[in-house]
Protein backbone atom coordinates (compact mmCIF):
# COMPACT_ATOMS: atom_id res chain seq x y z
CA UNK A 1 0.00 0.00 0.00
CA UNK A 2 3.25 2.52 -0.50
CA UNK A 3 2.38 5.69 -2.10
CA UNK A 4 -1.31 5.26 -1.37
CA UNK A 5 -3.42 8.41 0.21
CA UNK A 6 -5.87 7.80 2.17
CA UNK A 7 -9.55 9.02 1.73
CA UNK A 8 -10.44 12.43 2.53
CA UNK A 9 -11.24 12.74 6.35
CA UNK A 10 -13.94 13.27 7.85
CA UNK A 11 -13.63 16.16 10.42
CA UNK A 12 -9.96 16.47 11.03
CA UNK A 13 -6.67 15.82 8.46
CA UNK A 14 -3.46 14.41 10.41
CA UNK A 15 -1.21 16.92 10.25
CA UNK A 16 1.51 14.74 9.60
CA UNK A 17 0.41 13.58 6.43
CA UNK A 18 0.87 15.84 3.74
CA UNK A 19 -0.70 14.78 0.45
CA UNK A 20 0.92 17.12 -2.17
CA UNK A 21 1.29 14.73 -5.34
CA UNK A 22 4.86 14.60 -7.36
CA UNK A 23 2.99 16.14 -10.48
CA UNK A 24 2.53 19.76 -7.90
CA UNK A 25 -1.65 18.98 -7.76
CA UNK A 26 -2.96 19.65 -3.93
CA UNK A 27 -6.07 19.31 -1.98
CA UNK A 28 -7.46 22.03 0.67
CA UNK A 29 -10.34 21.97 3.13
CA UNK A 30 -12.19 24.04 5.42
CA UNK A 31 -14.95 21.98 7.79
CA UNK A 32 -16.30 24.94 8.91
CA UNK A 33 -17.40 26.31 5.59
CA UNK A 34 -17.73 22.84 3.92
CA UNK A 35 -15.78 23.21 0.94
CA UNK A 36 -12.89 21.60 -0.62
CA UNK A 37 -10.19 23.51 -2.69
CA UNK A 38 -8.20 21.27 -6.12
CA UNK A 39 -4.49 23.45 -6.79
CA UNK A 40 -3.63 21.50 -9.99
CA UNK A 41 -1.14 22.50 -12.27
CA UNK A 42 -2.06 23.69 -16.12
CA UNK A 43 -0.55 23.30 -19.38
CA UNK A 44 2.51 26.11 -19.31
CA UNK A 45 2.53 28.72 -22.42
CA UNK A 46 5.91 29.72 -23.93
CA UNK A 47 6.01 32.72 -20.97
CA UNK A 48 4.51 31.33 -17.83
CA UNK A 49 3.19 28.37 -16.14
CA UNK A 50 -0.81 28.47 -15.24
CA UNK A 51 -2.24 26.47 -12.13
CA UNK A 52 -6.36 25.57 -12.35
CA UNK A 53 -8.45 26.31 -8.84
CA UNK A 54 -11.10 23.66 -8.72
CA UNK A 55 -13.77 25.27 -5.69
CA UNK A 56 -16.36 22.03 -4.15
CA UNK A 57 -19.31 21.76 -1.67
CA UNK A 58 -18.38 19.47 0.95
CA UNK A 59 -20.05 17.75 3.53
CA UNK A 60 -19.21 14.42 4.80
CA UNK A 61 -20.35 11.67 4.09
CA UNK A 62 -22.01 13.62 0.30
CA UNK A 63 -19.46 13.64 -2.95
CA UNK A 64 -18.16 17.43 -2.99
CA UNK A 65 -20.55 19.16 -5.61
CA UNK A 66 -18.25 21.43 -7.94
CA UNK A 67 -18.91 25.34 -7.60
CA UNK A 68 -16.08 27.26 -9.10
CA UNK A 69 -12.81 26.28 -11.40
CA UNK A 70 -10.47 29.44 -12.18
CA UNK A 71 -6.91 29.64 -13.76
CA UNK A 72 -4.48 31.67 -12.04
CA UNK A 73 -1.12 32.22 -12.62
CA UNK A 74 1.23 29.84 -11.16
CA UNK A 75 3.19 32.91 -8.46
CA UNK A 76 -0.57 33.94 -7.28
CA UNK A 77 -1.94 30.04 -6.84
CA UNK A 78 1.38 29.67 -4.22
CA UNK A 79 0.63 32.94 -2.55
CA UNK A 80 -3.52 31.57 -2.46
CA UNK A 81 -2.49 28.09 -1.09
CA UNK A 82 -0.10 29.86 1.97
CA UNK A 83 -3.26 32.55 2.60
CA UNK A 84 -5.70 29.99 2.62
CA UNK A 85 -3.35 27.29 5.22
CA UNK A 86 -2.78 30.61 7.66
CA UNK A 87 -7.02 31.17 7.65
CA UNK A 88 -7.26 28.07 8.72
CA UNK A 89 -7.73 25.55 5.95
CA UNK A 90 -5.94 22.58 6.00
CA UNK A 91 -4.11 19.81 3.53
CA UNK A 92 -6.21 16.76 2.36
CA UNK A 93 -6.36 13.60 0.52
CA UNK A 94 -8.46 14.20 -2.57
CA UNK A 95 -12.10 13.20 -2.32
CA UNK A 96 -13.09 9.69 -3.72
CA UNK A 97 -15.33 9.66 -6.32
Amino acid sequence: MAGQTSPMPLYRPNPNDQPVSAGGEGWLVNSDQNKVVQFKPDVPTAYTEWVILRTFHWRPPDYPIPQTRRRMLRHNAIEAWETMLKTGWERCSPPVR
